[in-house]
């Protein structure tokens, strides 16, 4: 009887086998990528904020697996989605970087695409590695993406990233979608306003009718000067037009995803959604708006991975970064590993004997800790709280489980995240031979594809301008 049971059983596994394998496209997930431009992880319900103005984001979280310290390679969007769509850091890849040691990459829509995956991207951005590869790119925003509220929009960005999904079932899909929703709480939306307003009825200071329009300039600039300069009223709703943002792009998330729901592609299609950078609002630290600085509140990003019935549903605490991405994309898919990708994948598909029954399983498994290294070549701080160009020394930060240190160039920050999550006390003095032995080390990394002091070239800096960050 026990030998005509499991006989049946391995009849039964054999048989399942090659739908749970990755021999055929319909054994394959679909596979879309959601990137939130500016979404600090503290900004979501299932990351600490209450009340939540993100309840379908926290029911994607809920659904998959959230990764509680997720970190951006760098603290502005060019370098860091060119480090999540190729899986290497920004030193390697050269984008918003010193381009002299810049090496080969692959993107993940090349890997996606060379498996027979149909490719497509709709954002709010565009520059030549982001492009490369999808068989579809569009960019929905308008030309003057932050001088008018209505040139970037999450509501069109993911509607016209919708229809493409669902217009082919016949071969899987890899989609890429990026919003710059919540990077443009600035821009004086109406409907960022009026959610504001609700907020913070009694408040009635210069920034109850902000919005950034001068042209003459970058929106970058503006912002930064503007939020220097505020008390904690205007703080108090200026955080209350971010959130209005982030409550807008989670209605636009939760349409898109129930479209997938409506032509039945949710179960069969992994979801993951992460952000380029955070975004500061501490006047009192010169730390406000993103680029330029190494800190936590623009480093620190959600991170999050569903696919329903095949993913176990946890939350991970380790430290990883968001390179580790497209190695974890792949693998959900079944796709090989990418030699030249540098992040790690973060599944392990589960292997008893009944785990391939209605296809494959996977499970966050035990990660090794790991050490986590940023890079800002482009832009500093300057004394005054605003950012300016890079002329010299690149910023480089190494994270280890809860300290990180960051080499300025001109000097170093010590911090202990764990008695000091908003890094308000420098301990780089109490430990001068620690910063020492750190200091080599992360220059050493950093310096491994790139000549250390090299600012943006032409390319780059023209590559700037297009996107808003300088004249």
């Amino acid at each position: 009887m026990l030998n005509r049971w499991l006989l049946s059983i391995a009849t039964v596994a054999a048989t399942a086998l090659p739908l749970a394998g990755c021999g055929g496209d319909a054994a394959r997930p679909n596979v879309v990528l959601i990137v939130v431009d500016s979404l600090r992880a503290d900004a979501l319900g299932s990351y600490g904020s209450e009340p939540t103005p993100s309840p379908a984001i926290d029911h994607l979280a809920a659904e998959g697996v959230r990764f509680e310290r997720a970190v951006a390679p760098a603290s502005w969007n060019l370098p860091s989605v060119s480090s999540l769509v190729t899986s290497t850091p920004p030193w390697v890849h050269g984008q918003g970087a010193p381009p002299s040691g810049a090496r080969e990459v692959i993107t993940l829509a090349g890997s996606f695409a060379a498996a027979g995956y149909r490719t497509g991207a709709f954002t709010e951005m565009a520059w030549p590695l982001l492009q490369r590869d999808f068989g579809t790119f569009q960019n929905t925003a308008f030309k003057d993406v932050f001088g008018s509220p209505d040139a970037n929009s999450a509501a069109r960005t993911l509607e016209a990233a919708l229809e493409w999904a669902r217009a082919d079932d016949k071969a899987p899909f890899f989609l890429l979608v990026h919003t710059y929703e919540v990077h443009s709480y600035f821009l004086g939306k109406p409907r960022h306003h009026e959610l504001a307003r609700d907020d913070q009825p009694d408040y009635e200071g210069p920034f109850r009718d902000w919005a950034i329009r001068d042209l003459s300039q970058p929106a970058g600039p503006q912002v930064m000067a503007a939020l220097l300069e505020a008390n904690e009223d205007d703080l108090a709703y200026v955080r209350a037009l971010y959130h209005a943002a982030v409550r807008e792009m989670d209605l636009q998330v939760a349409r898109f995803l129930e479209g997938l729901e409506e032509a039945g592609l949710d179960d069969r299609t992994v979801v993951a959604l992460t952000s380029s950078n955070g975004e500061g609002f501490r006047p009192d630290l010169n730390r406000v708006h993103h680029g330029g600085r190494l800190h936590h509140d623009v480093l620190h990003v959600p991170l999050v991975v569903r696919w329903p019935g095949h993913l176990e549903p946890s939350v991970e605490p380790s430290v990883v970064t968001t390179l580790d991405l497209g190695p974890t994309l792949l693998a959900l898919a079944g796709l090989p590993e990418e030699a030249l990708f540098a992040g790690r994948s973060l599944v392990a598909p589960d292997t008893g004997l009944l785990s391939g029954l209605g296809g494959p399983r996977f499970h966050v498994p035990s990660l090794q800790k790991k050490q986590v290294v940023a890079q800002e070549a482009a832009f500093r701080i300057l004394p005054s709280g605003e950012r300016a160009p890079a002329t010299s020394a690149q910023l480089a930060l190494y994270y280890s489980d809860w300290v990180t240190f960051i080499d300025t160039g001109d000097g170093t920050e010590l911090y202990d995240l764990k008695d000091d999550p908003e890094q308000e006390r420098d301990l780089s003095a109490e430990h001068p031979d620690g910063v020492a032995r750190l200091r080599e080390k992360v220059r050493g990394l950093a310096e491994q594809g790139a000549e250390s002091g090299a600012g943006p070239d032409p390319e780059q800096l023209e590559q700037l301008r297009s996107l808003g960050y300088v004249q």
